[in-house]
């Protein structure tokens, strides 16, 4: 289980990033595409926050590196998701690529507690 947890975070780190640069052009698809990608974004990171959460309960990592992976949720991650999602009500700009940067480095310091 904790292998697929690690792929699936691995996964999502990398794809979500990748989504957000292939994205072109300017219109209401446009603007779709861009709600779609911050919601990969979103769910990428949820699902690292989850991630940790499972760690936590398997004994895997201390309620420290837990509570560290929790703030940076709440206090860095969250902030800058919810602006993001603002501003895209009224642009057709993809996800802004420090968000995606931040996302992928969130992802990744939980991918570095999971035990090999």
């Amino acid at each position: 289980m904790k292998i697929r947890l690690l792929i699936s975070i691995l996964a999502l780190a990398f794809v979500v990033p990748a989504a957000t640069f292939t994205i072109t052009g300017c219109s209401t698809a446009q603007q779709t595409a861009t709600y779609l990608t911050l919601e990969a974004v979103g769910k990428s990171a949820r699902a690292s926050m989850d991630a940790s959460t499972q760690l936590l309960k398997q004994g895997a990592i201390t309620v420290a590196q837990w509570q560290k992976i929790a703030n940076a949720y709440d206090n860095d991650f969250q902030p800058a998701y919810n602006l993001a999602v603002v501003a895209a009500g009224s642009s057709t700009a993809p996800a802004p690529a420090a968000l995606v940067t931040q996302q992928a480095t969130f992802s990744a310091s939980v991918t570095q507690l999971t035990p090999h």
